[in-house]
């Protein structure tokens, strides 16, 4: 089975900042690649109105159902 890679993608839509998590079975994800990502994401929108893409690795995902321990309640 293959790894697994996330990333979080920042970006401007409209003039307001918007983020999603894309996860990748390739070990890098280009701007290109995430502004694909993205306006699949919004397709009522003109893709030119995406603007400022930034692309951030994530080192350690968040497993599915798991909260920080503070947060759990005893």
């Amino acid at each position: 089975m293959a790894k697994k890679h996330y990333f979080l993608v920042s970006y401007t839509l409209n003039e307001q900042p918007q983020s999603t998590e894309v996860e990748s079975d390739a070990e890098t994800l280009s701007i290109d690649q995430a502004r694909f990502h993205i306006a699949a994401l919004h397709t009522s929108d003109v893709p030119a109105d995406i603007t400022d893409v930034q692309v951030t690795k994530i080192a350690h995902p968040r497993e599915p159902g798991s909260t920080p321990g503070h947060y759990q309640q005893p």
